[in-house]
């Protein structure tokens, strides 16, 4: 099997010859930072380097490079949180050139893809997380109740942004799959209610997974912290796949899974015993192999791997995740 065979058999429950080995996150520039200091080149392609399988990613972002930045971690760029000040900002949003800048690089990594051995996927910011990148995560959570209009005409020019980056993507490649970046639930669940989300969200979601089924793209939700309260939410939508499951906010996978028997899954892998040596990652190994051998799941780091893993426990890492991949 291809790793495109491989990767399709997985989330279709059926038996690879083998799980695909992949990180679907970057890791953080500390951490290769770490790994140059310690003998990695520092023009090594990391995935080639540990013999992980090869992905390419393509995140179409809705801000400018042009647009005004946050002044700190959190904040909004918007002056304000009023149409006018959102009007003033658009010239700085949804980028006409979003595709069309990576035309020559999509085309050449297509033709990789279609000989089986490269996975491609896109991923475009979700209904809750590009109004919060505007307002800033503080005012965003008070403007579902005090700018509904003010949300609803953001999350409107993002379904259009959104469905014309799929459409010119789509004539130069369809990806194996997508992702919605979400980041709304933390160590606590979900950061807004059910209603909310059925008001302000689902709308869009419900046109955008039209499109995304009609070209048969596979979608993903990528949401940080625990996602158990949300996955009935997202599946009343039709999407049953989510990443990064993250262990220390307390994901149980095999809960999870027992409640959504048909659920496809990445990620999983706790990121915070990467640093704790061999024993260590094979146990965390094994308490993901009974899902493992379910079908519909594809370990791998829980996010970005931590600059507290150098690069020999790295190696031991990826070295563990082809060993457990390939034994299926």
């Amino acid at each position: 099997m291809t790793l495109r065979e491989s990767f399709k058999a997985v989330m279709n429950f059926e038996k690879p010859t083998s799980i695909p080995a992949i990180e679907w996150a970057s890791w953080w520039d500390k951490t290769t930072d770490r790994w140059k200091a310690e003998g990695m080149p520092a023009d090594a392609n990391i995935m080639e380097y540990f013999g992980l399988d090869i992905h390419q990613q393509y995140w179409f972002r809705p801000v400018a490079g042009t647009a005004p930045q946050p002044t700190h971690h959190g904040s909004g760029i918007l002056k304000s949180l009023t149409p006018a000040a959102y009007r003033e900002l658009k010239p700085h949003l949804f980028p006409a050139d979003a595709v069309t800048r990576y035309r020559e690089h999509i085309i050449e990594q297509t033709k990789r893809q279609q000989t089986g051995d490269v996975l491609i996927w896109i991923t475009m910011e979700g209904f809750f997380w590009f109004p919060r990148g505007l307002m800033g995560i503080h005012d965003h959570l008070f403007a579902f109740y005090d700018e509904p209009e003010l949300m609803h005409m953001m999350n409107k020019d993002m379904l259009e942004f959104s469905n014309r980056v799929l459409d010119e993507f789509c004539d130069l490649c369809i990806p194996d799959f997508m992702t919605f970046a979400e980041d709304m639930s933390y160590n606590n669940g979900p950061m807004i209610s059910k209603p909310l989300f059925d008001e302000f969200m689902v709308p869009y979601y419900t046109d955008i997974i039209r499109k995304l089924n009609n070209y048969g793209i596979d979608i993903v939700i990528d949401t940080d912290g625990d996602v158990t309260q949300l996955i009935p939410w997202f599946e009343e939508l039709g999407i049953t796949a989510f990443l990064p499951l993250e262990r220390q906010a307390g994901v149980d996978l095999l809960q999870i899974r027992e409640r959504h028997p048909r659920l496809r899954l990445i990620g999983g892998f706790d990121k915070t015993i990467m640093h704790l040596g061999e024993d260590a990652l094979r146990a965390e190994f094994e308490r993901l192999l009974p899902v493992m051998k379910q079908g519909g799941f594809i370990p791998s780091v829980d996010h970005q791997t931590p600059p507290a893993v150098s690069l020999a426990d790295y190696r031991v890492y990826a070295g563990l995740l082809r060993e457990y991949c390939r034994s299926m």
